[in-house]
């Protein structure tokens, strides 16, 4: 049974790795757009708080899920390529790299996200794109 479970759950995910490989990922980002419940709103917007030789510093606000909960789990994905650019060359996204923060506590003036040179493979002669993500409990971007 174990046996047939895990055949099961390789071809799953087989097929989904595929698809996502063979379809529009530009779409496919639309699609999610379309059906996410919160997020950032146009007016919240992450900064880049400090550039240091051994750290990034990043500012984010705290972001509320449909029904007001606070957001306490953040990806950061970082990347040489825009997120365009990755949109349009699906490859480019295994050279990104992702991060991710579960906060505790929240501050009501915001989040302070801190990526480090060694620790997180940053180098500080590259110039590099970032995605802040926010995830509410169950996961879900």
């Amino acid at each position: 049974m174990k046996k047939l479970l895990s055949i099961c759950v390789l071809g799953v995910l087989l097929f989904g790795i595929t698809s996502a490989a063979d379809g529009d990922l530009r779409s496919r980002m639309d699609n999610l757009n379309d059906e996410i419940p919160f997020g950032y709103a146009i007016s919240q917007k992450i900064s880049v708080n400090q550039i240091a030789a051994d750290k990034i510093i990043i500012n984010s606000p705290v972001i509320e899920d449909e029904l007001g909960n606070q957001i306490k789990k953040y990806t950061v994905m970082y990347s040489q390529y825009p997120l365009s650019q990755i949109l349009d060359n699906v490859a480019l996204l295994d050279q990104s790299k992702e991060k991710t923060f579960n906060f505790t506590t929240l501050a009501a003036t915001g989040l302070t996200i801190e990526l480090k040179a060694v620790e997180d493979g940053i180098n500080p002669s590259v110039v590099y794109y970032i995605s802040v993500i926010p995830k509410d409990q169950n996961g879900i971007l």
